[in-house]
């Protein structure tokens, strides 16, 4: 029924949806990761042989409670940028790749076909 009522939508198909489906996913990845890209940043920069935090749990902490969430998800904005285009890249590759190979008769759709076009991707 969910899927009947979009049938014609332009992003049924197609770059747009693509494009979309790269950008979302990316957001997504980003929320969930960036508080511990965060701490390994912080904890990469640390000059050699000094240490700000006692490890990284100590570093989870310590950020959010001097900075709060919003320490945490610094540099969301810039993450999801670079993330968008990967992913857009690689979505379009891939499905490009997969159906080029199926409307061919290349190959079936099978995991084959799906590795194939991951690793073109």
């Amino acid at each position: 029924m969910f899927s009947r009522s979009f049938q014609n939508t332009p992003l049924k198909e197609g770059l747009p949806l693509r494009f979309a489906a790269g950008i979302s996913t990316a957001v997504a990845a980003v929320c969930c990761a960036q508080p511990t890209e965060v701490v390994k940043i912080r904890m990469q920069a640390a000059k050699a042989g000094t240490s700000r935090y006692a490890g990284t749990m100590a570093a989870y902490y310590n950020i959010a409670v001097t900075e709060g969430a919003r320490g945490l998800w610094s540099g969301l904005g810039p993450s999801i940028a670079r993330l968008s285009i990967c992913n857009i890249g690689e979505v379009v590759t891939y499905d490009t790749v997969k159906q080029a190979m199926l409307k061919r008769d290349l190959m079936r759709d099978a995991f084959p076909l799906h590795v194939f076009a991951a690793v073109c991707a």
